[in-house]
């Protein structure tokens, strides 16, 4: 008592200090909460979900949660405001960085806001209020999507505010009020006003059209104008500190107290609310209340989580650390409009979504592992776990308990005839009042099927060592009867009978079979396996499921069907499906999709339903476990599905929000979110962000740019989406999730830059044309002058063909005058040689006159004799013949004889005929008779020829002459 006794004097200090009693009592109180330790219940609770501060990167603290209209949420956190998207968080402070204790979401009309918007319509602005030390304002939402502080308290002028801290803030239909521990601000759209009630008081509330105020030491008031009227019956109430009040059924008010537990104000009498759980949310100590959509009501403690009750006082759900809250300390309560509920507390947010159709057990230790089988039998839940099987009372919050010898991994529950058979790793067991019944040394018994025999009803049994039939006793119990012969000795895990009455058989590991049995069950008249390739893409893994009456297989990631002769066709239903997924059969037409980390849910009007769960790998069971709810097996505990609630909670075909839209070029820089905004020129590479503010859900995108291109993109967990290098106009950004059909549109254009606009075109138009024109004229004078070089060169061309032809020509002629040269020089060779041989002869006849003379004397006459030999003398070189020879000469060598001359005037003739016979390269002998002359004096003539000419010894005299 001495403890209680320090607790009352610390808070009670604090309160006349003026400054947060609040506080001070809360922490004490959490020193309560470290040496107090209560027993955790065994329970199923809906989904929770966890986002620590790593998460939202900020700190650990929450004192406030509220939803915004377009389902964003936000919390008050010792760092700022948050905002959450369902995609990110992000952090908004207030002015000097204080603590965010208070936040409060509301829209009021506008007429218009400045904006960058062109052509923005009148709208409703969103606010979301705030306080802190010394400082309440709001944040609202620029057209940028972002969030602009605007302070209230700055310019109000109230001196209280240096000391005080807003901790709460209510809206009623005329105010809104911003409250501290002894100060309220009172606030009508326009101005503020300070209300003093001269007292200490904790949170204010709303409650039936009355604001109250619970006022510390005294009992509750209500507030009217700027006074505060007693409310009658509450006086008890002085000795308590008041947490919250709430509407209650009647037009009665529940009062909630941190350590005296609940009240029902009612027609002025104050009496205590006695449920089940009122002494436990005494010593819990209640920090916070809220009343939720269902009537139902959530209690936050400060040692040991969240509390929901029914309006009978029924405990339906408790949230605290052992099953998976992140922290026992709740600071804030609130249920957003999809009755999810959102906890604030002094370590992290969580979100308990209350109205989803799945519960699922979740403890920290956990006593059942991973689920692989649940029976319903006697009113008591059995589930089967790897260590062994666990009962307790079925929905309610008890503990669960082994039953004893069924310790290690069970693999079915079967409930036969009002009577629950296990199969077990070790054995197979029969489950009574009284304790457990071996009926067999069967192991790894995996499924148990009734089968009709007659009149009579047998159990087939598959397990590690084949098929086990199992038939009833003279007691009605079931016992093992024979194991079916023919049937291989391996591991069974999959019994489907079909319509025909065969049984298909699925190998744990590898393997299909389809067999035929004899009625007894006792022998296989028939067995076929399927072989891979041949019959089926993959004998590994094979999944058999009685589907719509009829049998589908699953082999690798494709279905089939056996036909009449049970080869194995393509499923109809099942030819185009997404991602692999297993399939699960319920009851009344219902079925599952089994993901790799989730389930989907398709009820007999084929309309589907994402659950976020996870099955045990390759062992994934789900069991209709009666006529309400289907059992998941999980890796850890298990989850329950009302299939009666698959309409609650599921989120409306909602289009994302577009969030955010930056240059790329420029980071800072954003731009509206709504209407059709114009971007600047320079803006042509953006990124558009986007979410869906659903929570607790793995959501996909697909997005497109009408503008750029038509076609969808893949599905992608991206909350953005960037576009580069863009070309001015007008685009329509389009998104939509894998959770509706329903897309959002934003359309946004991009300004031209100058040379972009109509002008610059018109110019670039004009000057192109002038270029054009230019370049045509500059074409046909281009034209022109390569008309007139083609001439030229064709000119020229013709001209070098005329001097090619003249040349050819003239070389024609120069060969054939060549030709007459050299016939020429053959004739004058011959003329010379003619005169050679004629001399010669001459001479000849000269010498034999000679000697006929000398022989006969005067026998010849003398004058005779001289006549002749005058002759002879006279044609021997004749004149006749040289005159010949220079004509002819003349006409080869081309007046050979008169450039000589020119050049060497004192020539004589005989010389020239020297110079002649030179040019004709003849030798001295064929000179000596041409010049009539012998062969010495032709070197004489030569010689001297020589010295005339000026010519050395070494010159050749020849060439001299060949050169003239």
């Amino acid at each position: 008592m001495v403890f209680g006794k320090e607790l009352e004097e610390l808070k009670f200090s604090a309160i006349k200090r003026g400054v947060c009693a609040y506080k001070a009592f809360w922490a004490l109180t959490l020193l309560i909460a470290g040496i107090t330790f209560f027993p955790v219940k065994a329970q199923e609770i809906p989904p929770l979900i966890n986002y620590p501060a790593s998460a939202y990167k900020a700190h650990n603290q929450n004192w406030s949660i509220d939803e915004g209209n377009d389902h964003l949420v936000y919390a008050a956190n010792s760092d700022g405001l948050l905002e959450y998207d369902g995609g990110t968080w992000k952090l908004y402070q207030l002015p000097d960085r204080q603590i965010v204790r208070t936040i409060l979401f509301d829209q009021v009309s506008i007429a218009s806001v400045p904006s960058r918007v062109v052509n923005m319509p009148a709208r409703k602005e969103y606010r979301i209020y705030a306080g802190g030390f010394g400082e309440f304002g709001y944040w609202r939402k620029a057209p940028e999507g972002q969030l602009q502080y605007v302070s209230l308290s700055r310019n109000a002028g109230f001196a209280s505010l240096k000391t005080e801290e807003i901790w709460h803030i209510i809206k009623t239909s005329r105010y809104i009020y911003f409250q501290s521990f002894s100060r309220i601000y009172r606030y009508d759209g326009k101005h503020l006003t300070e209300i003093n009630p001269h007292n200490n008081f904790m949170f204010l509330q709303e409650v039936n059209q009355r604001v109250l105020v619970p006022v510390i030491g005294k009992s509750l008031y209500e507030l009217k104008g700027e006074h505060l009227v007693p409310v009658a019956g509450t006086e008890p109430l002085a000795q308590s500190i008041v947490s919250s009040i709430l509407p209650f059924p009647g037009g009665r008010m529940l009062i909630s107290t941190t350590k005296n537990g609940l009240f029902i104000w009612d027609n002025n009498r104050l009496e205590p609310w006695n449920i089940a759980i009122s002494d436990e949310l005494k010593r819990n100590m209640i920090n916070r209340a809220i009343l939720l959509g269902d009537g139902s009501y959530a209690f936050g403690t400060i040692q040991k989580g969240v509390y929901i009750v029914s309006p009978e006082g029924k405990l339906l759900h408790q949230f605290n650390k052992k099953n998976g809250l992140q922290n026992n300390t709740i600071l804030a309560l609130s249920e957003d409009n999809r009755r999810q509920l959102w906890i604030g507390m002094d370590q992290g947010i969580d979100l308990a979504q209350l109205s989803a159709p799945i519960v699922s057990y979740r403890i920290n230790d956990n006593p059942l592992g991973s689920t692989y089988a649940a029976a319903l039998w006697k009113g008591q839940l059995y589930v089967g776990t790897n260590k062994g099987v666990f009962v307790k009372k079925w929905l309610s919050d008890e503990a669960f308990r082994p039953v004893p010898g069924l310790g290690g991994q069970t693999w079915t529950l079967t409930v036969v005839n009002n009577q629950l058979l296990c199969g077990h790793n070790d054995a197979t067991y029969r489950i009574t009042d009284q304790g457990v019944v071996k009926l067999s040394d069967v192991t790894g018994g995996w499924v148990m099927l009734p089968v009709t025999s007659g009149a009579d009803t047998l159990l087939l049994q598959g397990s590690y060592t084949g098929l086990h039939v199992y038939r009833k006793d003279a007691a009605g119990n079931w016992s093992y009867a024979h194991r079916v012969k023919g049937i291989p000795a391996v591991p069974i895990k999959q019994i489907v009978q079909d319509a025909k009455g065969q049984f298909w058989l699925g190998h744990a590991y590898k393997g299909l079979f389809v067999a035929r049995l004899t009625p007894a069950l006792d022998t296989a008249l028939t067995l076929k396996e399927f072989k891979s390739p041949e019959d089926i893409p993959s004998e590994f893994s094979i999944e058999i499921q009685k589907w719509r009456n009829h049998i589908v297989v699953r082999s690798g990631t494709a279905f089939f069907e056996p036909d009449a002769q049970n080869v194995l066709q393509p499923a109809r239903d099942f030819t185009k499906h997404d991602d692999s997924f297993k399939l699960r059969s319920g009851i009344n037409g219902e079925w599952f999709k089994v993901y790799m980390n989730r389930v989907s849910f398709i009820n007999a009007q084929n309309t589907s339903r994402m659950l976020e769960l996870m099955l045990v790998r390759n062992d994934e069971t789900i069991i209709p476990l009666s006529p309400d709810y289907y059992f998941f097996c999980l890796d850890n505990g298990y989850a329950l599905f009302n299939r009666r609630m698959t309409g609650l909670s599921q989120p409306a075909d909602e289009p994302p929000l577009i969030r955010k839209v930056t240059n790329l070029r420029n980071v800072s820089e954003s731009f509206a979110v709504f209407g059709s905004p114009r971007l600047p020129a320079d803006a042509r590479s953006v990124r558009i962000a986007y979410a869906l503010p659903v929570y607790g859900k793995n959501i996909q995108y697909q997005y497109r740019l009408q503008g750029l291109t038509d076609q969808w993109s893949e599905w992608t967990d991206q909350n953005f989406a960037e576009f580069t290098n863009l070309e001015a106009g007008d685009y329509t950004f389009e998104v939509r999730s894998s959770l509706s059909e329903v897309a959002t549109s934003y359309k946004f254009g991009i300004q031209p830059y100058w040379r972009e606009t109509v002008m610059a075109k018109l110019l670039l138009a004009v000057g192109i044309l002038l270029m054009l024109a230019g370049l045509v004229v500059f074409q046909e004078k281009r034209a022109a002058r390569h008309r007139q070089r083609l001439i030229r060169e064709q000119e020229e061309e013709l001209s070098q063909q005329r001097l090619q032809s003249e040349r050819q020509i003239m070389e024609i002629q120069n060969e054939k005058l060549q030709t007459e040269v050299q016939s020429k020089s053959q004739q004058l060779s011959n003329v010379a040689i003619n005169v050679v041989r004629k001399n010669e002869i001459l001479e000849e006849i000269r010498d034999e006159l000679k000697q006929v003379k000398a022989e006969m004397g005067n026998q010849l006459p003398n004058i005779h004799y001289q006549k002749l030999l005058n002759s002879i003398e006279r044609n021997v070189a004749g004149r006749d013949d040289w005159v010949l020879f220079e004509q002819n000469f003349d006409e080869v060598h081309e007046q050979f004889f008169k450039r000589l001359r020119s050049i060497y005037p004192s020539i004589s003739p005989s010389e020239l005929r020297l110079a002649a016979c030179l040019r004709m390269n003849l030798s001295t002998k064929e000179m000596a008779p041409v010049l009539g002359i012998s062969v010495r004096g032709v070197e004489i003539k030569r010689y001297r020829l020589r010295k005339k000419l000026g010519l050395d010894a070494d010159s050749n005299l020849v060439q001299f002459m060949m050169d003239i």
